[in-house]
């Protein structure tokens, strides 16, 4: 199954006992394209706006008909949590920290986006190994990146501009992001909103509020046109797949 940023933003966080806050931005990994963190602002619970950060392994249901995001914690487990507003940018001392709260083994030890697990709620059980910690090889440090932040930022192909990143897909058990969807309707008439793979993706210039791309245009504008209110049913996907795998030329030097 798929979400997109803009169904999981604004998304009401649902303790084990009740509401508390919604989601207001999603960080990613932008090395390993998965989704690491919800921004979760508490402010609708809490007198003091305050926002805390929630990990997928932490996420037992995504209920997008009631637009609720359901943890596995309770308010109050969730309220007195590390708040990344002190501890902005999310550093991997803050990781530790968080992680050392809820209990959970780290991602950033072993192979895998999740370190040596297919999906983050394996974590959830994982005992954290001290020796195994202190011997093997760690990820290097984080790469956090705002998928609202990205939002909006232009689109720069191998001969020249087209198009604004507008949203982001995201595979729901892994939570991987499997493409980031480019709104050209700003660039030509009767534009269109077209698939950006992660593997087309050569840096992100937060200087100039851009993505460059190893694609020329003509190869974007080959690329399937999405409907995102279609992502729920299997066979839209399937045939979405089928149409992106055709449309994709090899990476241009």
């Amino acid at each position: 199954m798929m979400i997109t940023y803009r169904q999981l933003d604004h998304c009401a966080i649902h303790a084990t006992d009740g509401d508390i806050g919604g989601c207001r931005d999603v960080l990613f990994d932008d090395q390993d394209f998965v989704v690491r963190y919800l921004v979760a602002d508490t402010n609708t619970w809490l007198p003091l706006s305050r926002k805390v950060v929630l990990s997928p392994i932490s996420i037992t249901e995504l209920n997008k008909e009631e637009h609720k995001v359901h943890v596995a914690m309770t308010r109050q487990e969730l309220k007195d949590s590390p708040s990344i507003e002190e501890h902005k940018p999310v550093s991997r001392e803050y990781e530790e920290m968080l992680f050392k709260y809820f209990g959970y083994g780290y991602y950033w030890i072993g192979p895998g986006a999740w370190g040596d697990f297919a999906h983050p709620t394996e974590l959830v059980d994982a005992e954290l190994d001290k020796s195994r910690e202190q011997s093997e090889p760690q990820k290097p440090e984080n790469h956090m990146r705002s998928c609202s932040e990205i939002i909006g930022y232009d689109l720069a192909t191998l001969d020249g501009e087209i198009g604004h990143i507008s949203d982001f897909l995201v595979e729901e058990s892994g939570w991987q992001i499997k493409a980031l969807v480019v709104d050209t309707h700003n660039w030509l008439p009767g534009g269109k909103k077209l698939l950006l793979m992660p593997a087309d993706i050569l840096s992100f210039d937060w200087s100039t509020h851009k993505v460059n791309v190893n694609l020329a245009r003509e190869a974007l504008l080959a690329r399937p046109e999405i409907e995102t209110d279609r992502l729920d049913d299997p066979a839209y996907r399937k045939h979405l797949l089928e149409q992106l795998g055709k449309s994709q030329t090899p990476p241009q030097n």
